[in-house]
């Protein structure tokens, strides 16, 4: 009897352990232990489960501590990113400025000329003064090279700063590529974390570590969005740029082409039409730069949006308002909440303000940063003055050709048709010249006013930069 009864003993005793291992799975429950509840036990089961749920908390806010973090270094570098391609050329605006004038310039001093040239041949044809014009027109050549040249400068500059952005990975194509490793990262902690939270769902935490969970992949979407929003932006930006570089640098080499052809026209009339023919093309080429230019940008815009949606998967907009219902909803489950996971909230919250503040910081920098490029579109480059100047110069060269073809025998009609030119070419460069005064002046003046005030776009990003590493510094104390 003995053996038999320390051999049930010995039953019942294992049997409770495996019911209890079962029950603490979720794959029975307490009532199913019958009378096996009142064995002694149970004490040890308590301490048990009390054991497993300090080990959920503990996992649960190290799993969050990580997603944090690892968000902190995603928006670390899409800011990172933003502030490298945001970067001007030292000394840019006054040097492309310069070469600017320098060409409108030189191309009215030929205008001025031409005029008074033109207005003595109307009426007395012999008596035109060729060094006067000669003069004009190697002017007008030199200023059209000055022009071209500073465009094709700054082109090469925007290439070189490409090839350093390349070097340190913040080049789009580079930066993508670590932003998708960076969320693919993000991604898998998610995943993990979510399957932690589904298989504790009798703790009274669970329904708050779900809606923490939504949380965090409404932060996901919202680091996305704003680099995705960056991304584009410089992309568009420096196509529209760089297009109108080399637009302009295109213009002006033939305009100086034109010059020199009208130079040796004067000992050989028979240039004289293909000399105004090429004004003509230089002046249309120049009004409709900045269309062309923006036809450039846009279309990159749209050629870096399908990078990305292959790079990082379909666009999903970031909703300020769901995501502040979210945060409200979390804080009325906070009495709800066990007391080990806690101290990951006040992280989250402060992540989740910085998060929702996402939209106002990016329109606050899109305006100032469209504003000062407004303002830095100098010379033919702004889309306001570009197509009345460039029509004035193709305006000139249409009156020179009709002149030239049409009256070759009436010297004085010719001359007639080259004086109106000359004056409507002066109308246009006159407003080059002060336009582009004009600019440069309300660009400086903005930028210090921005400055003042602390509103520079690189002076947000590097702000929100110090926001980012005081967080991380919170994130780290949990």
């Amino acid at each position: 009897m003995n053996f038999f009864g320390q051999t049930r003993s010995l039953l019942v005793k294992r049997a409770f352990f495996c019911l209890s291992v079962l029950a603490f799975q979720g794959l029975v429950t307490f009532s199913d232990f019958g009378n096996l509840s009142s064995l002694a036990v149970q004490p040890a089961f308590a301490a048990d489960a009390s054991l497993a749920v300090d080990d959920f908390s503990s996992q649960y806010t190290a799993l969050t501590k990580r997603i944090l973090l690892a968000g902190v270094d995603l928006e670390r570098f899409s800011l990172n990113y933003r502030l490298e391609t945001s970067k001007r050329p030292k000394f840019r605006q006054l040097r492309y400025f310069a070469t600017q004038e320098a060409g409108a310039g030189c191309g009215l001093g030929f205008e001025i000329a031409s005029i008074k040239e033109f207005g003595i041949g109307r009426k007395h044809p012999l008596q035109i003064d060729t060094r006067v014009l000669k003069g004009g027109l190697i002017t007008a050549m030199t200023g059209s090279i000055i022009a071209g040249s500073g465009s094709g400068l700054e082109l090469s500059s925007n290439v070189y700063s490409g090839i350093k952005r390349r070097q340190h990975g913040y080049d789009a194509r580079s930066a993508t590529k670590t932003v998708s490793a960076k969320l693919k990262e993000i991604d898998r902690l998610l995943a993990e974390r979510e399957a932690l939270v589904a298989a504790h769902k009798d703790s009274p935490a669970y329904e708050r570590a779900m809606v923490e969970g939504q949380i965090l992949k409404e932060m996901r979407i919202a680091f996305v969005d704003e680099y995705s929003h960056f991304n584009i932006d410089s992309r568009k930006f420096f196509a529209t740029q760089n297009m109108f570089f080399l637009l302009n640098a295109a213009y002006n080499s033939l305009g100086a082409a034109a010059a020199y052809v009208g130079d040796k026209s004067l000992h050989n009339p028979t240039l004289n039409g293909a000399s105004n023919i090429m004004f003509i093309v230089s002046g249309a080429m120049a009004a409709v730069s900045p269309a062309l230019s923006v036809m450039s940008g846009n279309l990159m815009a749209r050629h870096a949006r399908r990078v990305l949606d292959r790079e990082l998967g379909p666009a999903v907009a970031f909703k300020d308002e769901e995501f502040s219902a979210k945060r409200k909803l979390l804080e009325e489950l906070l009495p709800g909440a066990q007391g080990s996971l806690i101290p990951s909230l006040p992280a989250t919250q402060r992540l989740a303000m910085y998060t929702e503040s996402n939209k106002l910081f990016v329109k606050q920098l899109d305006n100032e940063t469209h504003t000062i490029r407004r303002l830095q579109e100098v010379a033919l480059q702004t889309n306001l003055l570009a197509p009345p100047i460039g029509g004035t110069l193709m305006t000139q060269g249409i009156l020179g050709t009709v002149g030239y073809y049409s009256y070759r025998t009436r010297p004085r009609k010719q001359l007639n048709c080259g004086y109106a030119g000359a004056i409507v070419g002066c109308v246009g460069l006159s407003a080059n010249l002060v336009g582009t005064a004009a600019w440069l002046l309300s660009s400086m003046a903005y930028e210090h006013k921005l400055k003042a005030k602390q509103q520079m776009p690189a002076q947000l990003i590097k702000a929100r930069l110090q926001h980012l590493d005081d967080l991380q510094k919170l994130l780290e104390g949990i």
